[in-house]
C-alpha cells in the first residue's frame, strides 16, 4: 500500500538521512519488532488460545514460506519442537 504523496516521501527521506547510522539501525529494529507484534496479534486473533510454540511456528511459516523448501521448513519446525521441549526457562523474558 502506498498512500504517501511523493512530496511527503521526500520529506521523510530527508529526515531519515539526517539520522545517525545508529539511529537508523534502531528504527529498523523497532519496525521489525512492531511488524512481528502485529503478525503475532493477527495469528492470536485467528487462533485463540494458541501456545507459544505454535505461535513461533506460525510466525516462522509466514516469514519464510518462500525462503525454504518444504523439507527444510519441516526440519526447522522439528528443531523448534525439540528445542522447545528441552529448553531452560529464560529468566530475562519479559511477560
Amino acid at each position: 500500500m502506498l498512500d504517501t504523496t511523493p512530496e511527503i516521501q521526500k520529506i521523510q527521506h530527508e529526515i531519515f538521512q539526517r539520522k545517525t547510522i545508529s539511529e537508523r539501525f534502531l528504527l529498523g529494529v523497532e519496525l521489525i519488532s512492531f511488524g512481528r507484534k502485529v503478525m503475532e496479534g493477527n495469528i492470536k486473533q485467528n487462533n485463540p488460545g494458541i501456545n507459544d510454540l505454535d505461535l513461533k511456528i506460525e510466525v516462522f511459516k509466514r516469514c519464510y514460506s518462500n525462503t525454504f523448501t518444504d523439507q527444510e521448513k519441516q526440519n526447522i519446525i522439528e528443531f523448534f519442537k525439540n528445542h522447545h521441549n528441552n529448553r531452560q526457562p529464560n529468566p530475562h523474558k519479559v511477560q
